[in-house]
């Protein structure tokens, strides 16, 4: 859960750059850049996945669905070669971070 918190500071960090590039692009690039870290240095599929759960339960809590759809997991998909039968395993990763961003964003950090 901890990686998932790690996720949480990149997003944060995009929604301060909001106001020099469009959300999705950030978000497109966000998604990216969580993927290629956790694949190669971090551990793996299931913290991207928790992390991209958060951030896209917290974008849908902020009322920004265009960053919602850039946070989907696509760049996991392509690497698949579009094979959903081999994502489905790990789709209850992306739902744990759901839950993670849920509890964040009932516990304040929302906006009043």
């Amino acid at each position: 859960m901890l990686e998932a918190a790690g996720f949480l500071l990149l997003l944060a960090l995009a929604l301060r750059l909001e106001k020099r590039l469009s959300l999705p692009v950030l978000g497109i690039w966000l998604n990216l850049l969580w993927f290629v870290y956790q694949n190669e240095w971090g551990s793996g599929w299931i913290p991207y996945l928790r992390g991209l759960g958060a951030g896209l339960f917290l974008a849908a809590g902020y009322g920004r669905p265009d960053l919602a759809w850039a946070l989907t997991p696509w760049p996991l998909l392509l690497y698949l070669h579009l094979n959903l039968r081999e994502l489905a395993p790990y789709l209850p990763a992306l739902g744990e971070g759901m839950l993670l961003g849920a509890l964040l964003y009932l516990a304040g950090l929302r906006r009043r």
